[in-house]
């Protein structure tokens, strides 16, 4: 299969190639765009932040017909957006101070 049909890792330690060991698709199979626990194991393993106002925000967006949205349809864009200037510099770990982040800028 081509490397892109597989998703980035920024875990170098355990994907030195970059690339998780399952496709796209097979790793997103069982995704409940609508149950976190569905798919924040995929964002440990790609070694990005959740950031819940950032995910439901695309699931606005793009999950408004649940009959069309697979399990990848926000989680690839999601993906995308944490490579963006202001969330690249993030990881996993971050996902607790990121949160607690928006939370108090929302006091």
């Amino acid at each position: 299969m081509n490397a892109s049909e597989f998703y980035q890792s920024n875990n170098l330690e355990k994907y030195p190639t970059k690339y998780l060991n399952q496709c796209k698709k097979c790793i997103t199979m069982h995704v409940d765009n609508w149950n976190p626990e569905t798919y924040l194991w995929i964002l440990q393993e790609v070694d990005v932040p959740y950031v819940p106002e950032e995910w439901y925000k695309l699931l606005s967006s793009y999950g408004k017909d649940r009959s069309k949205v697979t399990g990848m349809t926000i989680i690839g864009r999601y993906l995308s957006k944490m490579k963006l200037k202001q969330w690249n510099q993030y990881r996993w770990k971050d996902s607790d101070f990121l949160q607690e982040l928006a939370n108090s800028k929302m006091e």
